[in-house]
Order: C-alpha cells, then sequence, then structure tokens
C-alpha cells in the first residue's frame, strides 16, 4: 500500500512537472547557512557543520531523510566570506543533491555586520524506477515494465544549474537575514518512456530573525522565527531556546500559523564546548500525517575554528635624545 502511494504521487509529480518543495530543517537558528550565503564568515572564523534529518519516520518503506554539510570562513583581507555548501535530500526513490559554492561581501558597521551573498551550484536529482511497482506493471524475471509512459523503467538522472542570493545581518544580540534560492528556475530532465520530463524546483523565499536575551547571568533566551515560501504558500516556525551556563541548550519549536499548515511540535536538547556544539530535535507531528508516522528527528554537529587576528606591531624608532 505504501509503495502505491509513493507511485502515485511520483506520476503525479513527474507527469505534471511539479515545483519541487525545499528540504525541512528545524534547526533552522543553529544551521543558518544551509538557508542563506550571506552568512558565511560571520562568526569570524572557519565554521564546520553535518546535519541529519530523519522525517516522518514509519510513513513509507523507503527513509524520508536529508543530510547537509557545510563549511564557510571568513577571508578578512578581502572583506569576504566564502564556503561550500551540500545537501542530499531523499525522497523514497527519488533524490535530490545541491552542490553550491557561495561568496559574501562584509561590512562592520557600529550597529553590527552585514553579508550580502551570492550562490552558484548545481541540482543533481534521480529516480530509481527500478525499485517502483505499479498496478499495471510487469515484473518477472528481473524484467521491469510499468506499462506507464511516465515513470521511467532504470535508474534515470537529471542535472540543472543553480543560483542563490542572500542578506544577512548580526551582532551579539540578533540575527536576521533573507534569501532566495533556484532565481534563474533551475529545471532537471528526467527521462521516461514519453520522453523527457521537466522537474522543474521552485524559487523560495527564506526570512529569518532572533535576539538574544539575557535572563540571567546564567541564563540566556533566544526567541527566533523563520518564514518559507515558494510565492505560492507560506510556512512559518516559530522557536525560543534557552542556553543554561553558556553550555546548555533547551528549546521549543511550533511549525505553523493556522489549521492548513501546522505541522509539528518540536523539542530541541543541545550542549556547547568550547567551539563545539551539538544539537538533537525531535519532531512530534501534529497534521493530517501523525497516524502514520512516529514523528521525525534531526541531529547536527558544528565546530568554530577561530582565525588569528593579525597583530599591528607597529615601528619603533631609536633616538637617544629621548632614552
Amino acid at each position: 500500500m505504501r509503495k502505491g502511494l509513493l507511485v502515485i504521487v511520483l506520476y503525479f509529480v513527474f507527469k505534471n512537472a511539479c515545483a519541487q518543495s525545499e528540504p525541512q530543517f528545524t534547526q533552522y537558528m543553529f544551521n543558518r547557512y544551509l538557508f542563506n550565503s550571506a552568512y558565511a564568515g560571520s562568526t569570524g572564523g572557519i565554521d564546520i557543520s553535518a546535519l541529519y534529518r530523519n522525517q516522518y519516520v514509519g510513513l513509507t518503506a523507503r527513509p524520508i531523510a536529508t543530510e547537509g554539510f557545510n563549511v564557510n570562513m571568513m577571508v578578512p583581507a578581502a572583506s569576504s566570506g566564502i564556503g561550500i555548501t551540500a545537501i542530499n535530500d531523499n525522497i523514497g526513490y527519488q533524490r535530490s543533491t545541491y552542490l553550491a559554492l557561495n561568496y559574501d561581501y562584509r561590512k562592520n558597521f557600529s550597529w553590527g555586520k552585514m553579508g550580502i551573498g551570492i550562490g552558484a551550484g548545481i541540482i543533481q536529482s534521480s529516480l530509481n524506477g527500478a525499485e517502483l511497482q505499479a498496478p499495471e506493471g510487469s515484473y518477472s524475471q528481473g524484467v521491469v515494465n510499468h506499462n506507464d509512459p511516465n515513470l521511467p523503467n532504470t535508474l534515470q538522472n537529471g542535472i540543472a544549474p543553480d543560483l542563490s542570493i542572500g542578506l544577512y545581518f548580526n551582532n551579539d544580540k540578533y540575527f536576521a537575514g533573507a534569501s532566495i534560492n533556484h532565481i534563474a528556475f533551475a529545471s532537471a530532465k528526467i527521462n521516461a518512456p514519453a520522453g523527457s520530463v521537466d522537474l522543474n524546483f521552485a524559487r523560495n523565499l527564506f526570512i529569518m530573525g532572533g535576539y538574544d536575551i539575557t535572563l540571567t547571568k546564567k541564563l540566556k533566551f533566544m526567541p527566533s522565527a523563520i518564514i518559507k515560501s515558494d510565492f505560492k504558500q507560506v510556512q512559518v516556525d516559530l522557536s525560543g531556546t534557552f542556553t543554561i551556563i553558556d553550555n546548555i541548550l533547551a528549546g521549543i519549536s511550533f511549525r505553523g500559523y493556522n489549521k492548513n499548515t501546522i505541522d509539528a511540535l518540536s523539542l530541541i536538547f543541545g550542549f556547547r564546548y568550547q567551539g563545539f556544539q551539538f544539537v538533537y530535535s525531535y519532531d512530534a507531528n501534529l497534521s493530517y500525517l501523525t497516524n502514520f508516522n512516529s514523528g521525525s528527528h534531526e541531529l547536527s554537529v558544528n565546530y568554530i575554528i577561530g582565525l588569528k587576528k593579525k597583530e599591528n606591531k607597529g615601528y619603533f624608532y631609536h633616538n637617544p635624545r629621548f632614552d
């Protein structure tokens, strides 16, 4: 039954070449670079991050999982930040891999820092048609024939160029940013018996922000939010995280703003030690899918390596008159 549902979904996706949704992340406040190229270099050091998400566990036999990895760093001599982002997104038998190089120009002001960024890369998407089984298909002696012109019978791959832009502001108390990805309307071609089908990746807008509030010497609270839109529909995450003694992290997040968009209530736990950070979150599903899955799990690790500031030693001139 689950395979049949997956085939039906994929059928309509490829038949109509619908726009693809972006991967979902709960820990956006700790992984801002995944959403915004202008974040590169904002920490002032070398920032290395990795993330894994397993979404809607139990909904299908195949995992709905996403892996992310990124590295970014400040280049003080050029007032810039540079970095690389890699995301691998699996939805059943479909996989999309995003790879991008990012650059942003950085400027310091009295109120904080600003970054203007651009990212360029590729999207590689594939569908393993050999693993699908359609109701009218023929599968005997290792031969795969779906008897459906819109479904490939073998593994098919498509590739498309990708481009994104972003704007990011931050200081010791707050962060705020806006970005748009797939601004060149990325489209990958997937071959099927009826001919190639364009798999389009819709433009997406991300607006995020957060403010760090000091409650006591040992307790801080950061409310944050992210707004995501493909310019047709909107989704909102509202979050609050506590930092205890600068080491322990705990928080809660809610995804949705009305009965049509409510998706999950998330619990967030983690810790920091010097430049290392580990965070785990669990999403309890609240949508109509709640009876078909046991929730979503997300893990992220981050390590920041501080860059040594160039010391200005100045010049020394010996004058015997002023010994």
